[in-house]
């Protein structure tokens, strides 16, 4: 009859279990800051900090007093024209600020009126982009969704280690 001393030791080469879930709360760690760099990168480079302060503020009713045609190719390498319309509106103290549509697809024409949104504090920073849901939350989604993902995956890398 055999006696056990001590803990049972697994097969040759095979990681326990401990090591496993170590190695499974590493890479949720490492790729939940991803998903969460990821999300603030992209929301930087949506101008989401912008956006959201003028669509929290006061909207006003703003003249096109230009268009500017700029060329540009798209992902293909075909030429493309984009339009940059420039606005001009009246702040509620009486302040006129003039500028330039950030959005690409704003269809325009000199003399057109449309609904800007700005921030008290930075009337220069208005847009004409109307606010949506996804560009408000699209930190939040990417992040969310990365996040999740990061959990599904560490749980299976559990699960198959």
């Amino acid at each position: 009859m055999a006696v056990c001393r001590g803990p049972v030791a697994s097969a040759p080469g095979r990681p326990t279990r401990g090591s496993v879930m170590v190695i499974a709360v590493v890479y949720f760690v490492i790729a939940t800051a991803a998903a969460v760099s990821l999300a603030r990168s992209l929301d930087r480079q949506m101008e989401g900090p912008r956006l959201r302060a003028a669509w929290a503020g006061r909207t006003a009713e703003a003249r096109c007093t230009g268009v500017r045609a700029e060329e540009a190719q798209d992902a293909d390498g075909m030429p493309v024209t984009q339009t940059r319309p420039t606005l001009e509106f009246r702040t509620e103290s009486g302040r006129t600020v003039t500028f330039e549509e950030r959005r690409r697809r704003l269809d325009v024409v000199e003399g057109d009126v449309v609904t800007v949104y700005y921030a008290e504090d930075a009337p220069g920073d208005a847009t004409a982009q109307v606010p949506s849901f996804g560009t408000r939350r699209a930190r939040e989604l990417v992040a969310g969704v990365g996040c999740a993902f990061a959990l599904v995956t560490a749980a299976v890398l559990a699960d198959v280690l």
